[in-house]
């Protein structure tokens, strides 16, 4: 950490800030803007770089991600070329970033100027009472960079730094409707209920709380729904229900979350607590081929391609698990191109051992 002694300079290099990552729990009160808030408003900055625009709403339906940063401080450099992908991943109709800095125009514009091939998103400096003030300093945060990732109904879901892992983690789920920090909230008693009821093998109660739990947010809680089905596999002995109610989920979520299709499928293939005579694999191998058939975007293609020979593998079939995964990894997005060859490779040497 870096300590500056100018008033109007933070700390470089954001350590843990007590209550950042409120993904367990929110705090109480208004002693300061935390996680579950509703975003402040956006006002009194000026623009010095707008690819998306210069519209502002945090409650537009779009994810919104504010960070503040500096031309001075070196951290805040390793998160440009991540955001300006992530901006360039998700696109502007879902996800719009803001670089926020406090410093003087003279001093913000020539630096635009000269690293504009890297910036693909939008930068503008806080005046007045600006977001330094109603973001920045209303978290009580003290080092940058620090971001903000707003909800697409304009509630604040993660404070901490960009560069954090957990950063990114939360931003996927935010975009694809997987985290909510109300909800989230909202159901954390039914969740303790349902671990007790589980542990106590109250199965009739743990059923009922289960789909309590999932009717506030479907696909915040998809994991919820797959656990259920596995414990009736696993815990409850009842494959017949486990695979109707698999059936129910997948006919429901093909065309809302085929993704949360592929984390079923995941779960039935790759679960070393599923018995294999209860291991449905024709089921799941249906099952994430009609995924496949719901995604548009090569990444997500490759994501249902790398189940799919997963599952391939799972059955024995050697020869469509390597064409299967051979052809994952060539869809794959380049930052994640990697776990795909890993994929590939391991399938190609277990094929020719």
């Amino acid at each position: 950490m870096i300590q500056l002694t100018t008033p109007s300079r933070m700390l470089c290099c954001l350590l843990a800030v007590s209550g950042a990552i409120a993904t367990a729990g929110l705090a109480v009160g208004k002693e300061k803007l935390v996680v579950g808030d509703a975003a402040p408003s956006f006002t009194d900055v000026s623009w010095v770089l707008s690819p998306q625009g210069t519209d502002v709403d945090m409650s537009d339906g779009k994810v919104h991600v504010v960070e503040f940063w500096a031309t001075w401080c070196r951290p805040c450099k390793f998160s440009i070329p991540h955001l300006t992908r992530l901006q360039e991943e998700w696109g502007e109709e879902r996800l719009q970033i803001i670089g926020v800095t406090d410093e003087e125009e003279d001093v913000v514009k020539p630096w635009v100027d000269r690293n504009i091939a890297q910036l693909g998103y939008s930068i503008v400096i806080s005046q007045n009472r600006g977001p330094h003030k109603t973001w920045f300093k209303e978290a009580k945060l003290e080092g940058i960079p620090a971001a903000f990732i707003v909800g697409p109904r304009g509630r604040i879901q993660f404070i901490g730094n960009p560069n954090d892992e957990r950063f990114t983690t939360t931003l996927t789920k935010v975009i694809k409707g997987r985290f909510d920090a109300a909800k989230s909230r909202k159901a954390q008693p039914l969740l303790e209920n349902l671990r007790r009821h589980r542990e106590r093998k109250n199965w009739r109660q743990y059923e009922l709380t289960a789909h309590e739990v999932i009717a506030i947010a479907p696909k915040v809680f998809v994991n919820t729904h797959v656990d259920l089905i596995e414990t009736q596999l696993v815990l409850m002995k009842d494959p017949t229900a486990a695979y109707a109610t698999a059936k129910s989920f997948v006919d429901a979520k093909l065309d809302t979350d085929p993704e949360g299709v592929l984390i079923l499928v995941d779960r039935i293939t790759t679960d070393p607590d599923i018995p294999d005579a209860d291991r449905r694999l024709d089921f799941a191998l249906d099952a994430a081929n009609k995924a496949l058939e719901r995604f548009e975007k090569p990444g997500e293609q490759a994501r249902a391609l790398k189940t799919i020979a997963s599952v391939h593998f799972k059955s024995g079939d050697m020869d469509k698990a390597v064409k299967t995964a051979r052809k994952a990894y060539r869809s794959a997005p380049a930052e994640v191109k990697d776990d795909y060859r890993t994929q590939w490779k391991a399938y190609k040497e277990h094929a020719s051992s």
